[in-house]
C-alpha cells in the first residue's frame, strides 16, 4: 500500500503547534500515513512574514512552498479550511481529497453565521491583548474540553512569546477570511465536512449548508466545540478513517 500523505493548516491566530498531540494521534491511527503541519505566513515559525489579503496570492505561494511530489490530502480547520477548499479548486493535482472542520465561506454564509454574534466580544478582547489574556479568551472561544486546560495555556502563551503574532496579521488573516468565497462551479475533489454542534465561533449550520450544496459527507458532533482536533480527536480520526474507505 502505497503511503498516504496529509498536510494539516489550523486556523486564525494558530500555529502548527497548536494542533498539540493531534498529528501524532492521526499518524498512529491511519494506516500507512504521514502527516505535515504547515504554518500560515504570520503565524509560528513565519510570524515575521505579512498575510496576505489576497487569496489567489496566499494559495499560490502555499502551492509553490508546499507542492507535493505526489497527490496529497489537507485537513484544514475553521480560516485553514478556507484554504484547503481554494487550494483544491485552484490546483487540483496536488490533492485527493480535503477535510473541512468547522468551515465557512463568503456568500454562502452570512456574517451572523461565519462569526456568531455572542463571539465578537472575545474576539475583539483576543485581538487588542497579548499573553494568557488573548489565550485565555481564545481557548473560551474554541475548546469544550477542559481537560489540562492551565497546561495548555502555558504552552500557548510561551507559542506566543516565541512567535509573537502581530496586530497587524491578526487584521490581516480576519481580511483573508471575510476574501474566502465559495465558487460557482463544485468542488473538484472528494471533501468531507465535520462540525461541532458546540462551536461557539463558526455556527455548524455552515457544513451542513456546504454539505447540502456540494452533495459532499457531514457528520457533527454533539459535544465538540470549533477546536475539534482538541476536543474529540478520536472521533474525528475515526471520520476520516471511514471516509477513506469509501
Amino acid at each position: 500500500m502505497a503511503k498516504q500523505h496529509w498536510i494539516l493548516l489550523r486556523g486564525l491566530c494558530r500555529e502548527s503547534r497548536h494542533w498539540g498531540a493531534f498529528p501524532e494521534q492521526m499518524q498512529k491511527r491511519l494506516p500507512n500515513t504521514q502527516v505535515s503541519c504547515i504554518d500560515l505566513p504570520g503565524n509560528g515559525k513565519r510570524y515575521r512574514h505579512p498575510c496576505p489579503t489576497s487569496v489567489n496570492e496566499l494559495i499560490n505561494d502555499l502551492h509553490r512552498r508546499h507542492r507535493p511530489e505526489q497527490p496529497v490530502y489537507l485537513l484544514g480547520l475553521s480560516l485553514g479550511g478556507m484554504i484547503a477548499y481554494h487550494w483544491m479548486q485552484e490546483y487540483p493535482d496536488d490533492l485527493r481529497g480535503i477535510v473541512l472542520v468547522n468551515c465557512s465561506l463568503s456568500p454562502e454564509h452570512s456574517l451572523p453565521l461565519r462569526l456568531q454574534p455572542n463571539a465578537w466580544p472575545k474576539v475583539i478582547r483576543a485581538m487588542f491583548s497579548t499573553g494568557y489574556p488573548r489565550e485565555k479568551a481564545l481557548f473560551e472561544l474554541t475548546c469544550e474540553r477542559q481537560q489540562g486546560r492551565d497546561e495548555l495555556l502555558t504552552f500557548w502563551q510561551m507559542y506566543q512569546l516565541e512567535y509573537p503574532l502581530s496586530f497587524s496579521n491578526v487584521r490581516r488573516q480576519l481580511q483573508l477570511a471575510v476574501k474566502c468565497g465559495i465558487q460557482p462551479y463544485p468542488p473538484k475533489k472528494p471533501v468531507l465536512l465535520l462540525s461541532g454542534a458546540k462551536d461557539k465561533l463558526i455556527n455548524p449550520r455552515c457544513s451542513e449548508q456546504l454539505s447540502t450544496r456540494w452533495h459532499m459527507p457531514h457528520f457533527n458532533h454533539p459535544e465538540a466545540g470549533h477546536d475539534l482536533p482538541h476536543d474529540q480527536p478520536d472521533w474525528l480520526i475515526k471520520q476520516i478513517n471511514e471516509w477513506l474507505k469509501e
